[in-house]
């Protein structure tokens, strides 16, 4: 059996070996299909399940009436099994009973018109009648099954944040208007924040304030706009540590509280440090297909780019769970149409979990729901119930995961990441010149990085009442590139400038550091706070404009793409231009700026970052490739390093639907052969290796 137990100081999930589950549901199920459901998990390696996320009904039928009788029997039957749980609260779909008399419990939209019971995520954490019923249930059901032996672990709730990261009741507003009375104390201070004097905004009382409502354009004041995220993720956050608070009253020492997900207008970052053990996220590598109506076409980066938000996650617990791992067709009745995986898919879905620091993968789910907007999520069962390949599969991959015990509590690594915060990303999506740039270039350097086979890690600066960024932190990177820094303090700017100093690259580009925390744009030179640290000043700057998309910049004779936005720069003393652009009105001026101080460089690009301006940046400055020496891959293979006591893990997945060559420079062994491997050799499609 697997011990599996958390670590506080990293907030990660530390397994004795990477362990398999499952998501199940037996309120879907009769009674006389448990046990043999529970005997073929465990003949198939699966050793925990996840249960009772959308069950509230069965622990409270009726407001005050709680039964246990249910998930009681279970519980028995699946310790007596030697199975292990992870146990839910059921917040995510409050009952109809709930819902029909206290109608202030829901959610609403923008225009006040309520989101009605008959989905799920319809509540809004805001009420406080709400809230109260949410510490009625969590209380009976921690108070009651935290003993239970089969229990491992808690999920709060389920993915919030998803399905919809805005709320809009009169709970809300009311909230809103507490928080914004906290942080600013007087309307005075409010109104200088907030801009109130742009178009006659200026509140004089509190009760004029509102989040977002109908407006002419559909446009709000950007300033509040970006408060308003802000009072969302606080909102979130406290409404999961109100649950975390209940469970830590009761649960043994053994069992570690945590969710799934990582989804918008919440600092999971925050969340976990302030109110979890670690994080775990549901991989589903279907939605990295452009839409979810639509599928691309076979490609190298498709569900390969699901890496991205792998990267994410681990940069909030480096070691983590997958508590929802995707194993067949997806679809609701009404939306989300995906194919099934190709035979292997599986595997190689399971492995891009693992290979990016993910020692728990738990399947979604156990059998296909024959009933509900589920009918298509397709698990590891279909509805007949009798064997298919996907259970083939998983058989398989039970027994990879056998072979790769040592592999347990091994660190992703990379020497280059790049920066990110919330207070950007927030802003950005109301900020038409700003966040689709920082989204091209995030784009262009995650693939950059993959099809360079350059391991990458992504680096969400910190500054709250539970986490800092430290120079430490920083530190562990060799560089570090923070594409479009628009809203960069004082103290930020500081702490960047110190890594370069100590020895660190960074990167910046255009749009950086013309914001201050409240999304203003004060009236100073720009890059703001950044020109200290590129050696830079920008002269001019222009969109790019459909006319001009053929300039470029040119950096030792190389064409540099130079796409969406330019800063036109000039460099200050002791700084070194080293690109300049090429067409537009701009011919000649300076487009990238190297700066020395200390012992290390910062360059100022004034552009975005294309997919081929990020790879010239990696291969100038010697990041590309960096395993060259030991493995030579082909750009339709993804790369990753996953490290333990000095002892590097080399993960190989072939995401083609066709074998690829690959030549291995150094000899090492396969760990899920057993076998040495050196010189070229073929990837089968949809192939995994782990070399030692």
């Amino acid at each position: 059996m697997t011990v599996i137990h958390n670590s506080s100081s990293e907030k990660s999930f530390l397994l004795t070996k990477p362990t398999l589950g499952v998501c199940y549901y037996p309120e879907h199920w009769p009674e006389n299909l448990w046990e043999d459901d529970l005997d073929r998990m465990l003949e198939l390696g699966i050793e925990v399940i996840r249960i009772a996320e959308f069950a509230w009904n069965k622990f409270e039928p009726a407001e005050g009436v709680y039964t246990y009788d249910f998930f009681d029997r279970f519980l028995d039957l699946a310790h007596q099994k030697g199975m292990k749980v992870i146990f839910c609260t059921p917040t995510a779909t409050p009952p109809a009973w709930l819902t029909h008399k206290y109608p202030e419990s829901l959610n609403a939209k923008e225009d006040g018109t309520l989101y009605r019971h008959g989905m799920r995520k319809h509540s809004t954490h805001n009420s406080l009648v709400f809230q109260e019923f949410t510490k009625k249930i969590v209380d009976k059901i921690a108070s009651h099954y935290c003993s239970h032996p089969a229990i491992i672990g808690w999920q709060i709730d389920n993915e919030l944040n998803c399905e919809i990261n805005v709320f809009y009741s009169e709970s809300d507003h009311a909230a809103f208007r507490t928080y914004l009375k906290n942080k600013f104390q007087t309307l005075d201070k409010l109104n200088e924040c907030m801009g109130t004097a742009f178009w006659n905004q200026t509140y004089t009382s509190w009760e004029e304030l509102h989040l977002t409502r109908p407006t002419v354009s559909n446009s709000n004041n950007p300033h509040l706009s970006l408060e308003e995220k802000r009072f969302i993720s606080k909102s979130t956050i406290e409404y999961c540590k109100l649950q975390a608070d209940i469970i830590r009253k009761y649960k043994t020492a053994h069992q570690f509280i945590t969710t799934n997900g990582i989804f918008g207008h919440l600092d999971n970052h925050e969340m976990t440090q302030s109110t979890l053990d670690f994080i775990t996220y549901d991989s589903y590598p279907n939605f990295a297909y452009d839409t979810w109506t639509e599928p691309k076409k076979p490609g190298n980066l498709n569900d390969r780019r699901t890496s991205w938000n792998l990267m994410k996650t681990r940069s909030i617990s480096p070691v983590f769970g997958i508590m929802e791992q995707q194993s067949g067709p997806g679809g609701w009745d009404s939306r989300l149409k995906q194919p099934a995986p190709k035979p292997g898919q599986m595997r190689l879905w399971t492995f891009q979990s693992l290979a990016h620091g993910a020692d728990f993968i738990s399947y979604f789910r156990w059998r296909t729901s024959w009933i509900g907007t589920e009918i298509y999520w397709h698990g590891l069962n279909g509805y007949s119930n009798e064997p298919n390949r996907r259970l083939q599969e998983l058989s398989t991959i039970r027994d990879d995961f056998n072979r790769l015990t040592e592999v347990a509590g091994a660190h992703y690594k990379a020497e280059v990441a790049v920066v990110k915060d919330y207070d950007n990303s927030w802003d950005g999506e109301q900020d038409k010149w700003h966040g689709p740039l920082d989204d091209f270039s995030d784009n262009g350097w995650f693939t950059a990085a993959q099809l360079t086979h350059t391991p990458m890690d992504f680096f969400y600066l910190q500054n709250n009442d539970t986490n800092k960024t430290t120079l430490e932190d920083l530190m562990k990177y060799k560089l570090l590139v923070y594409p479009h820094a628009t809203i960069l303090t004082q103290e930020t700017a500081d702490l960047l400038k110190t890594y370069v100093e100590k020895g660190g690259i960074l990167i910046m580009g255009s749009r950086t550091g013309y914001k201050d925390e409240y999304g203003r744009c004060p009236m100073f030179p720009l890059p703001g706070f950044a020109g200290d640290i590129c050696g830079v000043k920008v002269t001019d700057y222009t969109l790019v404009g459909p006319a001009d998309e053929d300039e470029y910049a040119l950096w030792d004779g190389e064409k540099l793409e130079a796409p969406i936005f330019n800063d036109i720069l000039k460099a200050r003393e002791g700084a070194k231009v080293l690109a300049t652009f090429k067409g537009n009105y701009y011919d000649g001026e300076p487009a990238l700026v190297e700066n020395t101080i200390g012992t290390g460089k910062a360059y100022y690009f004034g552009a975005g970052f294309s997919t081929q301006t990020a790879e010239i940046f990696l291969r100038k400055l010697g990041f590309a490739t960096p395993y060259k020496d030991v493995i030579e891959l082909p750009k339709e293979i993804e790369l990753a390093i996953r490290n333990k006591q000095n002892q590097d893990y080399i993960f190989v997945l072939n995401y083609m639907p066709y074998s690829m060559e690959i030549d291995v420079k150094k000899t090492m062994t396969d760990l899920l052969t057993g076998e040495e491997v050196h010189g070229k050799t073929q990837l089968v499609k949809y192939g995994v290796m782990v070399l030692k």
